[in-house]
């Protein structure tokens, strides 16, 4: 699998102005690579990622998959996309509240009408330590409980690509390091994970990182970067 994305740029329109949230973007991510865009809030990291998942259209450039334009899919077609082969994992925890936590992390599988691989969930719940959750409502979960619901619906239908936007927002250090350690076991798999993140405990788990500045985005070679 192959994520090559050229010349990104993605313009606003704010009190009659324009302006660049992505400005030209070069980013490129291979099967087995853990890639951490790295950058302060309000750097572009968002717009970005929603670009790259195929969620926001660029206002130029080009993002491909495998070599097929995202943007030239209709909506529904990329919306496939994202249920077959993109675990994305967006800033917020959006809960459907008359769900269980096991229900809302199989609702797009039903969708979709696949079948529900019962180990894989219970797996993925072990691995993030909210199993015992499973029958829980999502009223009845704290932040942190709710961000690792929204981590194992993402990867329940065993993408081939993860994009999570601020992963370990509302994690304790022990379970920002749960999260992490499953996102380099699914790399080691040939999954391809990219976060978006100003959490530099990331940085010791991949293998490639981008910085991120004001719309720009920069291979990391330095301090943290092992390109």
């Amino acid at each position: 699998m192959i994520l090559n994305g050229n010349n990104i740029t993605k313009q606003y329109t704010r009190r009659g102005e324009k302006f660049n949230a992505v400005n030209n973007a070069d980013f490129f991510a291979w099967s087995g690579d853990f890639t951490v865009i790295f950058g302060e809030s309000g750097s572009g990291k968002s717009t970005l990622l929603n670009t790259l998942a195929g969620v926001t259209e660029p206002t130029s450039g080009s993002i491909e998959i495998d070599g097929q334009p995202i943007f030239a899919l209709k909506d529904e077609e990329r919306a496939l996309l994202r249920n077959e082969r993109i675990g994305y994992i967006p800033q917020n925890t959006a809960t459907l509240p008359a769900f269980t936590v096991a229900e809302n992390i199989t609702l797009s599988s039903s969708l979709y009408n696949k079948k529900v691989d019962k180990a894989h969930i219970g797996a993925l719940l072990n691995k993030l330590g909210i199993s015992h959750l499973a029958n829980e409502y999502p009223q009845n979960l704290s932040g942190g409980e709710l961000r690792r619901v929204s981590i194992a619906r993402a990867l329940a239908n065993k993408p081939d690509l993860i994009i999570a936007d601020e992963p370990t927002s509302n994690l304790d250090e022990e379970n920002s390091h749960k999260v992490y350690r499953l996102f380099a076991r699914l790399a080691r798999t040939g999954v391809s994970v990219i976060i978006a993140t100003h959490d530099k405990n990331a940085f010791g788990y991949s293998n490639r990182v981008y910085h991120m500045k004001s719309g720009a985005l920069i291979p990391d070679v330095g301090e943290y970067g092992n390109l």
